[in-house]
């Protein structure tokens, strides 16, 4: 078993993996409408990742935070990333509007910067950082992401079972028709990434709760309409003007609409006939056909076993 190296983040100290993993535990919702809130700022560290780290399952049972080569991260930023928070079917918060999350990022606290989300909480949090919302949008795109210290910097592996699913949600219906139809211009796909509200499906959350999230499914989706939960997160490490188009001072290669995120994403959903609201039954859980057939295919082949049995038994 690889031993993590700490790092003291910003004065806070030094830390041991059990105390760690208590914090870890201690943000993750107990009633799925919001979490239980950060840890007090007093041992939440940085790590130097270990040369022997194999995949998500190990970098996830022990590192909390993440690590990396050097051990400069946002550690608290991390700790949120990495949270698997139970999800809800309502919500108490909908977005259904990019203006909605453009307000958010109008109120972010002065002084935010890319590593210092332990110094806002407090601020973020009453933004409604932590909690479990809604979005309705659509699916604008998506890519498997490389190597980030939440996930250990592993590479991304066979089917990229080690990395965030990077996904890009837009609020504009004839955008997306554009994108489902593949009628795009070159002028529109400039204009898609910029208007995205980023969301992330996270390796372990998929892996322990919902193994039918492929990438490939999720690719299948691209341009339909899409319902989302999720744990809304400042992402404060892109707050840079060359990267956030909500800064009023953002340059011309910004690529996001916001650093506001869901992340991670714990229910994800497709609409099947035309255009769905929040509250409409004509939701399909992603994968849910991909699922349904497994489990068939399960259930013929326990009855063809059962029957050969039988046979061999008379």
């Amino acid at each position: 078993m690889p031993t993590p190296h700490y790092k003291s983040v910003a004065a806070i100290g030094s830390a041991v993996p059990l105390a760690i993993a208590l914090m870890h535990s201690a943000l993750v919702p107990g009633n799925g409408n919001a979490t239980s809130g950060p840890p007090p700022d007093n041992g939440v560290a940085s790590v130097v990742c270990a040369d022997d780290i194999e995949d998500y399952q190990q970098c996830h049972s022990q590192y909390p935070t993440g690590c990396s080569s050097t051990g400069k991260y946002d550690a608290y930023l991390n700790l949120y990333k990495n949270q698997a928070p139970a999800s809800v079917p309502q919500p108490n918060r909908w977005f259904t509007t990019l203006a909605q999350f453009a307000q958010l990022e109008n109120n972010l606290p002065s002084g935010l910067g890319k590593n210092n989300q332990s110094v806002k909480l407090d601020e973020l949090r009453k933004l409604g950082e932590g909690e479990i919302v809604g979005a309705v949008g659509y699916l604008n795109g998506v890519k498997a992401e490389g190597k980030e210290s939440s996930n250990c910097q592993l590479e991304p592996g066979d089917d990229n079972e080690n990395v965030d699913f990077h996904i890009y949600m837009g609020f504009d219906s004839p955008m997306a028709a554009k994108i489902r139809n593949q009628t795009i211009t070159a002028a529109d796909r400039k204009e898609v990434n910029p208007n995205s509200v980023i969301i992330e499906m996270t390796p372990h959350y998929r892996a322990t709760y919902h193994p039918e999230w492929k990438l490939a499914a999720v690719k299948a989706a691209v341009g339909q309409q899409i319902r989302v939960v999720g744990q809304l997160l400042v992402d404060n490490e892109h707050f840079v003007k060359s990267q956030d188009c909500g800064r009023q001072d953002h340059t011309d290669n910004c690529w996001r609409a916001t650093v506001l995120e869901l992340h991670p994403v714990t229910g994800f959903e497709v609409c099947q006939s035309g255009e769905c609201t929040e509250s409409s039954g004509n939701w399909q859980a992603l994968g849910a056909q991909a699922a349904d057939s497994s489990a068939d295919q399960q259930e013929t082949g326990r009855s063809r076993s059962s029957k050969a049995v039988k046979k061999a038994t008379n």
